[in-house]
């Protein structure tokens, strides 16, 4: 393994603390199957919602390697992008930049997610905010790139 591979695997996504209650009803719900994937999605929901929040308590982090690296990574580099505009965050030496975005976006989402929740009902709610986003035009999502 090269010294830039297990650097890279070193890295771990945090999961905002905060949210944790949030996390578990999807868990519970099989909403989503993992807590990769409800951050995957989050991400996406705050970065469409524009609502980047940083975080300083995380629980326990989730492995780099619990991330796809055909769906997943590449969605994490172009998040970065998106938000800078800057054609560097594509590349390895700024990853760590990329997930610090991709992490601020995924709490942002989950918050986003939290003000309209209805924890009784979490799948009607997670479905009313798809519905909601599929109404509204996504093909100016990324207008500005």
């Amino acid at each position: 393994m090269s010294i830039e591979a297990k650097r890279l695997d070193d890295v771990r996504i945090r999961r905002p603390k905060q949210h944790d209650d949030l996390l578990l009803i999807f868990k519970q719900d099989k909403i989503f199957a993992s807590n990769k994937n409800a951050l995957v999605f989050a991400a996406s929901l705050g970065f469409k919602k524009q609502q980047r929040q940083s975080f300083d308590e995380s629980s326990e982090p989730i492995m780099l390697r619990i991330f796809d690296d055909n769906t997943d990574i590449p969605f994490i580099y172009s998040l970065a992008l998106a938000e800078t505009d800057d054609i560097s965050m594509m590349t390895k030496n700024k990853f760590k930049e990329a997930v610090l975005i991709f992490e601020e976006y995924a709490n942002g989402g989950l918050s986003y997610i939290r003000s309209v929740l209805d924890p009784a009902t979490a799948l009607v709610s997670l479905e009313a905010i798809i519905s909601e986003l599929d109404e509204t035009n996504t093909e100016d999502m990324f207008k500005d790139w």
